[in-house]
């Protein structure tokens, strides 16, 4: 068996391992994307059959904003205290647990070491394990903190110039298809998720469509055909993905995801699907224009002294995505950006008084 990892493990690598260390007494499962909890939830379960079926409880943490856990803290270790005459042992899962643990740290640190004589306790949090506290670094040596993050669906901002499909989301769908015995690429994974969306157990499911489909044809590869014929259409963010392109100077990936945004559509957040010209083409130029204000902030502030951190304090662009503004902002310095203002008022002035939406906008992306 590996050693146990006394940082915090990525909850990718850790399905994949083929063999597990015996589970710990306490497990953090952090982190947005809660389908990978539901799959360490299943496997770690699986883990513990090998000597009988565990008995499994699972509860609610209280919301929060709660400052004080309205889960009490007794009930669940006694329970895990107790051996279990049904079952090999127990198992209780807390999920949204993160007042529970504010309000329970020093009492569950005490646990890491000495375990539960009935079982293990798992909790997932809906936020990250605040890793300065005493319990983190002592739950990073004694337990298991597996990071349950969103994988991005674009190319790491420090990658400027990796090609669209080259992301954490692509690569994490390709090898979740070949999970299920599909073949699916890269490339062609962000086709898929470019048209179904971000939401893992979503992503999950259009797999499972496509693998039903491919069997009539008794054929395990995934092409852009099988996508069109089984998935839904663009999604809304990917309005943000063609402002993105554009602004950080990739002309034809700017063209290619243009085309295909008016040549599908997308789904908006109510889930009409939108295909008019019109209404594909004003939340973009709405969506430019809030991003150009913003680099126009930043050059601002960076006239001023500002250092790229101060853009990060004053809102303007998350962490995870300094990088790519940054690069936004050399390819945009304020002359280019007077000119995109002047442009972009034509462009809308164009498409409100009859012009075609479609050509505009290619105009204004192709310049």
């Amino acid at each position: 068996m590996a050693a146990r990892s006394k940082t915090s493990l990525n909850s990718t690598q850790f399905l994949a391992r083929k063999t597990w260390d015996k589970p710990p007494a306490i497990t953090i499962l952090a982190g947005g994307a809660d389908f990978f909890k539901k799959q360490l939830i299943e496997r770690f379960i699986r883990e513990l059959s090998a000597d009988g079926a565990p008995d499994v409880n699972r509860l609610q943490g209280p919301p929060n904003d709660k400052r004080i856990s309205e889960l009490p803290l007794a009930p669940v270790l006694d329970s895990l205290r107790s051996m279990s005459f049904l079952a090999s042992t127990q198992v209780v899962i807390i999920d949204g647990a993160d007042a529970f643990l504010r309000a329970h740290r020093d009492e569950l640190g005490a646990c890491l070491e000495t375990g539960f004589p009935g079982g293990h306790l798992v909790l997932c949090l809906r936020g990250k394990l605040d890793g300065r506290t005493k319990f983190a670094k002592a739950a990073a040596k004694a337990g298991w903190v597996i990071e349950c993050e969103q994988p991005f669906d674009r190319p790491p901002p420090w990658e400027d110039r990796a090609p669209v499909w080259d992301s954490p989301l692509s690569h994490w769908l390709s090898r979740h298809a070949a999970s299920k015995g599909l073949e699916l690429n890269p490339q062609t994974a962000y086709a898929l998720h470019s048209r179904a969306g971000c939401d893992l157990e979503l992503l999950d499911e259009e797999l499972e469509k496509l693998k039903t489909y491919l069997a009539e044809s008794k054929s395990t590869l995934i092409d852009e055909k099988a996508i069109s014929a089984v998935t839904g259409e663009l999604r809304e963010d990917s309005i943000f993905s063609v402002v993105d392109l554009f602004l950080e100077g990739r002309r034809r990936d700017t063209i290619t995801a243009l085309e295909n945004l008016f040549e599908r559509g997308y789904h908006a957040q109510n889930g009409s699907l939108v295909i008019d010209g019109p209404g594909i083409a004003l939340p973009l130029l709405a969506t430019l224009l809030k991003k150009l204000r913003s680099l126009r902030r930043g050059h601002a502030l960076k006239r001023a002294g500002a250092s790229s951190m101060n853009l990060v304090q004053e809102g303007i662009v998350g962490k995870p995505f300094l990088s790519s503004f940054e690069r936004q902002l050399d390819r945009n310095p304020p002359g280019r950006l007077a000119q995109l203002f002047d442009r972009l008022y034509n462009t809308d002035r164009g498409i409100k008084t009859g012009r075609d939406p479609r050509r505009l906008l290619l105009l204004l992306v192709a310049e």
